[in-house]
């Protein structure tokens, strides 16, 4: 069969072999995925990558010397009928699979084949059948999706907060529509590429502004929560209209975080979300006068893919605008260059057959 393989920091259309579906397993025809901003990373910097997953102790994550087939924000067709699941049923599922060495991750493996490709196994027990009234492409944003739900139910948010996403790439859009489905608000979005702006406004923000606007201290003052000690000493706590303030990082380039605690009302909470590949100093003593939070967050449970996956079916055409393109899997590789150049696309989408 055909697959987009990454091999050496190169991605070459490839014949593999067909994978032989196990006990509890699915062979399934991906019929969409989503290109991830990990799968950028995983590209470029693969050694970087690998080496700090396995520092943080994931035996299951991939052997950069290796070839490996990506793609892990799929939906796809079952082939076979097994474990409760239909021939013909479309299917999500969490991208993990259990091997013999233990739990892998689906697309950041070398044993087990990723959605760029004519055919691959899924774990039944993590799989979820689509209902009719789901776009296949729609519903293939589970995967990410869940990640902005864990990290919004890991941020302790809630209705009393005033909330702002820094970075409306996709992550940062899905946090922003996740906050609006809960009925949370008001939500600031800060980004520089207007476009991006554009789309964090249709996914329900609030109020955009771009890095360094003098209009984001004045929204947080506005809502009684002052950015700086003194200011916060004497607020008058009947103009305080939200408890505290939630933020979240959805950049990780270096910097971000001492720019966002400089821009966060006191008590804040930070949420880091985007992943940094670099070291990133930040100044302890600033964070502790400002009373601010540091919160990582990191994928997400099966709960949080469940209420991803419950989401989407309640209400899919509220994602709908994210998805900007598609390409076949031949032209993986020019997704992948289109989203590393920082254009006005979200989220391309790979049709492997």
């Amino acid at each position: 069969m055909k697959a987009m393989v990454l091999d050496g920091g190169t991605l070459a259309l490839t014949d593999i072999a067909e994978p032989r579906p196990g006990v509890g397993q699915l062979i399934t025809r991906p019929l969409v995925c989503g290109v991830c901003g990990s799968d950028l990373h995983a590209k470029d910097h693969s050694d970087h990558l690998c080496n700090l997953l396995h520092r943080a102790g994931f035996r299951g994550f991939m052997d950069p010397a290796k070839p490996v087939v990506m793609g892990h924000e799929y939906c796809c067709e079952v082939l076979e009928s097994a474990a409760g699941f239909e021939r013909g049923q479309r299917v999500v599922a969490q991208p993990f699979i259990a091997g013999p060495d233990g739990v892998e991750l689906i697309g950041y493996s070398n044993r087990f084949n990723g959605a760029f490709a004519e055919q691959m196994l899924l774990q039944a027990d993590a799989a979820f059948a689509v209902p009719d009234h789901v776009e296949t492409d729609i519903a293939a944003l589970t995967e990410p999706l869940s990640v902005a739900v864990h990290a919004v139910a890991e941020s302790g948010a809630d209705a009393n907060c005033a909330l702002a996403v820094f970075g409306c790439g996709p992550v940062g859009l899905f946090v922003i529509t996740r906050l609006k489905a809960l009925g949370y608000g008001p939500v600031l979005a800060v980004e520089p590429n207007a476009a991006r702006r554009d789309m964090a406004a249709r996914m329900g923000a609030d109020i955009v502004a771009a890095p360094g606007d003098a209009g984001i201290e004045g929204w947080f003052d506005g809502l009684g929560l002052p950015l700086g000690l003194s200011d916060a000493m004497a607020q008058a706590p009947e103009l305080k209209k939200r408890e505290r303030a939630v933020l979240f990082d959805c950049v990780g380039k270096p910097g971000m975080l001492m720019a966002i605690g400089a821009s966060a009302p006191i008590g804040a909470t930070i949420t880091v979300v985007g992943t940094c590949m670099e070291t990133d100093p930040i100044e302890p003593a600033f964070f502790l006068q400002k009373a601010l939070q540091l919160r990582f967050v990191f994928a997400y449970s099966p709960a949080d893919f469940a209420d991803a996956f419950a989401m989407i079916s309640a209400n899919p055409a509220a994602l709908a605008p994210m998805i900007t393109g598609s390409v076949g899997l031949a032209d993986v590789d020019r997704a992948f260059a289109s989203l590393s150049g920082g254009g006005s696309d979200i989220k391309l989408m790979v049709t492997p057959t």
